[in-house]
This record gives C-alpha cells, structure tokens and sequence, in this order.
C-alpha cells in the first residue's frame, strides 16, 4: 500500500495520488506514524524497485535515542525524534520506494513512491530564415530537463494551430507559413514538466532580401535580431 508525502519545502508541490514527484535539489518530507513509542527500533527504507531488496537509510534506537545513518545518506537526510518523519534532499538517483517500519515487524509500514526529474534548462531557440515569402522553422530545444509540454507565443499571445501556424515533433517545432511583414514580433517557447517551468523569448525581423540568416540561436531570454544585409555597389557585394 501507498502513503502520500509533502515535496520540495517551502514551494510545496503537491502529492499526486499515491505518487510523490520532485526536482533534483528539493527536499522531501516522509511522514512518520501515527502512534509513536517511547522503546523499541525504527528505521526507514528504500528500494529502487518492488522487487529489489530494501537498503536501511537509517536505524532509530529509541531508547536510548541512539540513531544510526548509512553512510551514503549521511550529509543528505534529517530524522525527526518527535515524528519519525523523514527528510530528504534529492538526487537524481533517489527514485524509488520508501517506508517506515518498527524493526520488529517485517512487514508493516507504507511504502511510498518518489519520482525524481530534473529541473528545465532554458531553452535554446533555432531558426532557418527570416525571409518574406518563406516558410519560417523555429525549433525549441531543452539541454537539461524531460519536458512535459511545449507553448508557443507571439507577442504574449497563445498561439495554435492554423492557416499561419503548424507544430510538429510534439509542438517542439513551430512553423510560421508563407511569412509576411504582418509575423514580426516576439515569439516565445514555453516549457513545463511536473517540477519546472522554463521559456526562451525571440524577436522576429522579416527581410525582404533574397539573401537570409540560417541556423540562427538564441538562449535564455535574451532577444537577438539577426539580419543579414547585402548590397550591391558598383556591380560588388558587401555585407553589414
């Protein structure tokens, strides 16, 4: 059976159901029981998996308050004597099962299932033209993170799917059709996963030139306007 626990203080995200989920970094706060005793030994464990044997993070002596860590957790978890409750700041690693147990019974205590992901990178944002007429391919990318889901923007509005607009790659990928002067503006990528939330901001600069940037980048939310100018002088070209 499951219990639920509170997540990453003081943001305090939610339990989801009989899953908990967190960031790498946050701490998480196992509840202990209800009934507290004044002797016996109590200890909380951990297994990657359901059918993995279980590895003591630490061991409670409760008389005469005598309390045991294993090393690997020593600099990470703090016991709480009143409560039994547990906390822990996670790794990526820590991804498992959890219980509370009185040593002399096996198999008492709920387990409870933690998921840990990675906080978002900004994205990074790249593109291959910014001439009229053309079809205009912004792609979003994140270095760190799984991402949940992607939001377009322009100009702070939401932007969907339409005659002007098309997702792909799980609406990664934004495609601005037939581009006019009427696209300038700021296009922003947004991304969220159960933990995190990110989002990269770029300015757009039609060119009615022939001649268009390619594979243009942007990070953070630095707004970069990348146009490349050719003109023609006594029959040569220079660029500026």
């Amino acid at each position: 059976m499951l219990a639920t626990a509170y997540v990453c203080r003081p943001a305090g995200l939610a339990p989801s159901g009989d899953k908990v989920v967190g960031a790498v970094g946050c701490i998480v706060v196992f509840p202990g029981l209800e009934r507290i005793d004044s002797t016996g030994i109590v200890q909380w464990e951990y297994k990657p998996k359901e059918n993995d044997p279980a590895l003591s993070i630490l061991v409670y002596y409760v008389e005469p308050s005598t309390l045991n860590i294993h090393p690997i957790y020593k600099e990470r978890v703090a016991f709480n004597q009143s409560s039994w409750s547990l906390e822990l700041k996670m790794q990526l690693k820590d991804g498992g099962l959890y219980r509370l147990r009185r040593q002399e019974e096996e198999k008492s205590g709920k387990w409870i299932r933690l998921e840990v992901l990675e906080p978002l990178a900004k994205p990074e944002l790249s593109w291959n033209s910014s001439m009229v007429g053309s079809t205009i391919e912004v792609v979003c990318k994140v270095a760190a993170g799984k991402v949940d889901s992607y939001r377009w923007e322009k100009d702070q509005k939401p932007l969907a799917d339409s005659g002007r607009y098309h997702f792909s790659r799980n609406h990664s990928v934004l495609h601005i059709l037939n581009a006019t002067h009427g696209d300038l503006g700021h296009y922003t990528c947004k991304v969220t996963n159960e933990v995190s939330e990110n989002e990269t901001s770029w300015k757009l600069t039609i060119s009615d030139s022939s001649v268009v940037v390619a594979n243009g980048v942007i990070a953070g939310v630095a707004v970069i306007t990348a146009v490349l100018l050719l003109v023609r002088v006594d029959g040569d070209l220079y660029s500026e």
